[in-house]
C-alpha cells in the first residue's frame, strides 16, 4: 500500500493512545464456538413477499408465521426476540439490550432504535477498580450485579411495535406464551454453553438449566418465563414498574457476587433513542445506514470502507475482481479498533466529531501517521468461549426492512436469574479504567446513566438510487466490525453472492494481534495470524430482480424461511 507520511505532533499521538488490558478487551472481542450442524436446514432461500433470517429454527418460524399473517418487520420483532430469549437464553433476550435500523418503505425513512443499557444513575467511576486502582479481571467484574445496566431490549421492542407494527401487542407474544408452556428441545448451542459454563451452578446450584446439562434430550420447559410473558404480554411496565421489577432490583442489590447499584428509578425512566440513523454514501454510491453512537459498528465499518476506497476504489471499479491484499485490510481494521478505544463513547456524555470521524482526508492521514508509529502490544488473550449476541434481519410484504442485534454480553450475562430469564453485564463494555497514562479521562469511562460503547452493527445497505439492496449484521464482539466489513468488501465491490462471502474464512487484527480463521489465510501474511475459530452469525437478505434471498451463516444453527 502506497505511504504519505504526514507530520503530526506527539501530543496528538499519545491523545489517541491505547490503553487497554487484556482482561478488558479480550471478552469484548470472543468469538463463540461453531455450532454443530443440525438437521436438514436451509441456509438460504429466495422469496417474492416476505422472508426472514434469525439464529435459531424456532424463531425463525414464528417469525415468519406473523409475517404470513401480515404482521410488519416491526410485529414480527417482537415474537422473534422473545423467542430467542427461551431457547438461547445465553445469548439475547428481555434481560439485554437491543440496536434496530428499520427501513419504513411508506414514508422512505431509515430509523434507528438505540435500545442499550444504561448504567445506573448512582454507579461509582471506580467501579471495576480493585483497591489498588488496578482493573479487575473481567469475570471478577463481570459476575454478579455491579455489571448489570438497565434492561432495555423489551422497551425497544415495544416501541419499535407502537410506531410500525399491525397486529395487537398481546397476540403476538400469545403464540410465545404457548411455545413456552409447552417446552421444547434444547438446540444444540445452549447444551454447549452449558458444559462450558462455570458461574452459573455456583450461584444458583439448584438451577433449572441443570435439566439440559444432564437430561439435553429431554423437553426442557422455562415455567417462570412462561408467567414473565404473561405478565408483559398485559403490559410492559410490570416488567419496568411493576413486582418484576422490584425482583430485578432485588437480584442485583442483593447479589452474592458483586452486589450492584440498579435501583427501580433507574427502570422506570429508561427511554429508548429512536433517531435517524447514521448513514454515509461511499464512493461506490451504496448508502450505508445504521445506529448511532453509542454503537460503534456503523462508524467503525464504514470508516474500514473508505479507506479500502481510498486504497483500492479505481482498482475496484474497474471490477478486476481482484481483492485488495489481506495485510493491508488486517492493518485497516487494526486502524479501525484503534481508533474505536480512543474516540468513540456515548455522545451524550463526551464530544464526539462524527463527521470528522468519517472524513476520508483526516481518516488517511491519522492511518498513514498511526502505521508508522504504532506500538503494538500483542495483548489479545482468548481462553473463554462465550455465546452471546443475536442477530436477524427480516422483510415484509409491505417493503419494511428490520435489522436487530441484540444482547446480554458475556455468555448468560452477569448470569442473575430473575423470572426466567438473564440479567446483563453489559457494563463490562466500559473501559475499565477511568483515565489514560497521560492522565485524560478515558471516554468510555463508567458514568451513571451513561451507555457503555457497543459493536453491534445491524446495517441497511441502499443502492445509488436509494432503493433497498441489502441487510446485514452479527454477533461476535468487536469481531462483529470485521465480519461485516469482510463481507461488505466482497458482496458491495468484488460482486461476490452473500454465500461466497459468508463461508469464507473471517480473519481479525486488533492492537496488533492477528487472528485467522485458517492455515491458508496465513500463507500470505507478513504477520502471521492465531487459527482459531471465529464464529461469526452473519444474517443477510439481499434484492434482486424484485425476489429477496436470505442467507444464514452456517457457523451457527440460523436458517431462513420466506414467501
Amino acid at each position: 500500500m502506497r505511504k504519505r507520511i504526514k507530520v503530526f505532533t506527539i501530543l496528538f499521538f499519545f491523545s489517541l493512545a491505547l490503553d487497554i488490558k487484556c482482561n478488558e478487551l479480550s471478552p469484548a472481542i470472543e468469538p463463540e464456538a461453531n455450532s454443530e450442524k443440525l438437521g436438514n436446514k436451509s441456509r438460504s432461500t429466495t422469496a417474492k413477499n416476505f422472508i426472514i433470517v434469525t439464529a435459531n429454527d424456532y424463531a425463525t418460524q414464528i417469525g415468519y408465521n406473523i409475517l404470513k399473517k401480515g404482521g410488519t418487520v416491526a410485529d414480527a420483532a417482537v415474537a422473534v426476540q422473545l423467542i430467542l430469549g427461551l431457547v438461547e437464553p445465553q445469548s439475547s433476550g428481555i434481560g439485554g439490550g437491543t440496536f434496530a435500523t428499520l427501513y419504513h418503505k411508506e414514508s422512505n425513512k431509515v430509523f434507528s432504535y438505540e435500545g442499550r443499557e444504561k448504567a445506573p444513575k448512582k454507579i461509582p467511576r471506580d467501579i471495576f477498580l480493585d483497591q489498588t486502582g488496578t482493573p479487575k479481571r473481567f469475570f471478577d467484574a463481570a459476575i454478579g450485579g455491579a455489571s448489570v445496566g438497565v434492561p432495555s431490549t423489551l422497551k425497544t421492542l415495544h416501541q419499535m411495535h407502537n410506531d410500525f407494527g399491525k397486529l395487537k401487542w398481546e397476540d403476538l407474544i400469545l403464540p410465545v406464551i404457548k411455545f413456552s408452556k409447552s417446552g421444547f428441545i434444547s438446540p444444540n448451542r445452549l447444551k454447549n454453553a452449558l458444559d462450558k459454563e462455570k458461574f452459573l451452578f455456583d450461584l444458583y446450584p439448584n438451577s433449572i438449566f441443570k435439566q439440559i446439562k444432564f437430561y439435553p434430550n429431554k423437553e426442557f420447559k422455562n415455567t417462570n418465563y412462561t408467567k414473565t410473558l404473561k405478565l408483559i404480554s398485559k403490559n410492559i411496565n410490570n416488567f419496568y414498574e411493576g413486582e418484576l421489577a422490584k425482583k430485578i432490583v432485588s437480584e442485583v442489590e442483593n447479589s452474592e457476587r458483586n452486589p450492584g447499584y440498579l435501583n427501580l428509578d433507574d427502570l422506570k425512566n429508561y427511554k429508548i433513542e429512536k433517531k435517524d440513523s447514521l448513514c454515509h454514501r461511499l464512493k461506490n454510491k451504496f448508502l450505508i445506514c445504521g445506529p448511532n453512537l453509542p454503537s460503534s459498528g456503523t462508524i467503525c465499518v464504514i470508516q474500514a470502507l473508505i479507506l479500502y476506497e481510498s486504497f483500492y476504489f479505481e482498482e475496484l471499479k474497474a471490477k478486476n475482481r481482484l481483492k485488495p491484499d489481506l495485510n493491508n485490510i488486517l492493518e485497516i481494521l487494526d486502524f479501525v479498533y484503534f481508533l474505536r478505544d480512543s474516540e468513540l463513547a456515548d455522545d451524550k456524555f463526551e464530544t464526539i466529531n462524527v463527521n470528522m470521524l468519517l472524513d476520508e482526508g483526516f481518516l488517511r492521514n491519522k492511518f498513514e501517521f498511526y502505521q508508522k508509529n504504532k506500538l503494538k502490544k500483542n495483548v489479545i488473550n482468548f481462553k473463554e468461549i462465550f455465546n452471546s449476541t443475536s442477530h436477524f434481519s427480516l422483510v415484509d410484504k409491505y417493503n419494511n426492512v428490520l435489522s436487530v442485534t441484540s444482547s446480554i454480553e458475556s455468555s448468560f450475562g452477569s448470569r442473575l436469574f430473575v423470572e426466567g430469564f438473564f440479567l446483563n453485564n453489559q457494563l463490562t463494555d466500559f473501559s475499565f479504567k477511568v483515565k489514560d497514562k497521560l492522565g485524560n479521562p478515558q471516554k468510555n469511562r463508567p458514568s451513571g446513566g451513561k451507555m457503555p460503547l457497543s459493536s453491534m452493527a445491524p446495517l441497511i445497505i441502499f443502492n445509488e438510487n436509494d432503493h433497498f439492496f441489502l441487510t446485514v449484521g452479527s454477533p461476535g464482539g468487536k469481531a462483529i466490525i470485521s465480519y461485516i466489513a469482510k463481507v461488505l468488501l466482497d458482496v458491495l465491490y468484488l460482486d461476490l453472492e452473500p454465500m461466497s462471502s459468508i463461508s469464507s474464512p473471517n480473519f481479525i487484527r486488533i492492537q496488533g494481534k492477528t487472528f485467522v480463521e485458517n492455515e491458508e489465510l496465513n500463507k500470505n501474511l507478513i504477520e502471521k495470524g492465531t487459527v482459531r475459530p471465529l464464529t461469526s452469525g452473519l444474517a443477510i437478505i439481499k434484492r434482486h430482480n424484485g425476489y429477496f434471498s436470505g442467507y444464514a451463516d452456517n457457523r451457527r444453527d440460523g436458517n431462513v424461511k420466506g414467501d
